[in-house]
């Protein structure tokens, strides 16, 4: 007997779109503290979108998208402190009408991981300072490119940024310090309160919010106390310290892996281990697991907000897995709609291969696919599958 179709309606008004960021995809940023470290690899030329802007949304607005999340780098509109580059400014003007004009809405994150290599001198975020410097920056913004940003995204993965750069010390500056882990993460989320009220004073119905990195994360070990507590930090860092404290008018929502915790009191591994969800994996061993996403968002319900999926996606360099990953975290995103969460919108991370940080670009998380020899744009096969379902804004199983 012959299986009957089954179609998942989104709601009306729903966006779909994909995401990027500045330094993963522009090429030619040389003054911000990415590009001038010595430890890891840089970004070089990247995907060339400074220059190739219009092909790359013109082919997402082939491939049915109706909404665009992209980022600002600071170091190229104020390139020293108090000094802006007006062309770098005319450029995001032009970058962010010609979305507007293919009639896309735009989602524009103010800082993506990278700084200025004057605001790195000054100590970055463990620098109190740097928020009336963000603020001052945002505020030129505001000025020069508001009426072009539908959504503002006043800085990406904060948990993240904290942790890479000042407890891990994977990221930029390096560091290795709970204290100044703490401190940043803490100055980040001022800084997004300072900026989200000087938003509103330009544009008071603005939308305004901030993108947090939301893995699930469950006890290793089901009824061992000192797992299930790590787990309960875990989550208080990500969710109940950062929304406890801030102003935001929707939730950005990162998504990617679904990790079990396990206390080990061993110093040489951190005293906690981090396993990914058994199963089925991305190329970069990140857990294809997507009723975890649906946790994540049934978990956000309680703060009453509008949420857009911000970034969600797989490396997946031959296009194997993409298509049904697309499938079931939609699926599990449409029952978390049905179960109450106020989801709006979809951006799928990335629109094209681009550099990936600290791999460099080992990773293929694009629905375009890109040859950096000749910078030639392919489209995958998944993003046809995901361009059928932002056409008709549902998805059809069976």
């Amino acid at each position: 007997m012959k299986q009957k179709t089954k179609i998942l309606h989104f709601p009306k008004g729903f966006l779909w779109g994909a995401a990027t960021s500045a330094y993963q995809v522009e090429g030619g940023i040389t003054n911000n503290d990415w590009e001038t470290q010595n430890r890891l690899p840089k970004a070089g030329l990247a995907c060339d979108h400074y220059r190739r802007y219009e092909e790359d949304f013109k082919l997402a607005k082939k491939l049915n998208q109706n909404a665009h999340r992209l980022s600002l780098e600071w170091a190229r509109i104020e390139p020293q402190k108090n000094e802006w580059d007006e062309e770098a400014l005319h450029h995001y003007y032009h970058v962010l009408k010609f979305l507007k004009e293919q009639g896309f809405k735009t989602f524009v994150t103010l800082h993506h991981f990278t700084n200025p290599v004057w605001v790195a001198d000054q100590g970055g975020w463990v620098n109190k300072t740097t928020i009336q410097d963000f603020q001052d920056y945002a505020g030129k913004v505001a000025q020069s490119l508001g009426q072009y940003i539908d959504y503002w995204i006043t800085v990406n993965e904060p948990n993240l940024y904290a942790d890479l750069g000042y407890l891990t010390g994977k990221f930029p500056p390096f560091k290795r310090s709970l204290l100044k882990a703490q401190r940043v993460y803490k100055n980040l989320l001022r800084a997004h309160n300072k900026v989200y009220q000087m938003i509103h004073a330009y544009y008071p119905e603005a939308q305004v919010g901030f993108a947090q990195n939301f893995p699930w994360r469950k006890a290793s070990r089901r009824y061992n106390i000192f797992d299930q507590l790590a787990v309960r930090v875990a989550n208080w860092i990500e969710y109940d310290y950062p929304y406890g404290r801030t102003k935001n008018d929707f939730i950005g929502v990162n998504h990617y892996s679904d990790t079990h915790l396990k206390v080990t009191f061993n110093p040489a591994r951190g005293f906690i281990e981090l396993h990914r969800h058994p199963g089925e994996a991305s190329d970069r061993d990140w857990p294809i697991h997507a009723h975890a996403i649906y946790q994540v968002l049934l978990k956000l319900k309680t703060l009453q907000k509008p949420v857009y999926i911000t970034e969600n996606g797989l490396a997946d360099a031959e296009d194997k897995q993409r298509g049904e990953y697309l499938r079931e975290y939609l699926i599990q995103i449409h029952r978390a709609i049905k179960a109450g969460v106020d989801i709006r919108g979809y951006l799928h991370w990335s629109l094209m291969d681009n550099f990936e940080w600290e791999d460099g670009y080992r990773w293929k998380f694009g629905l375009l696919e890109v040859n950096f020899k000749t910078q030639k744009r392919k489209i995958r096969k998944s993003a046809l599958y995901y361009a059928r379902i932002c056409k008709n804004n549902e998805l059809t199983l069976g």
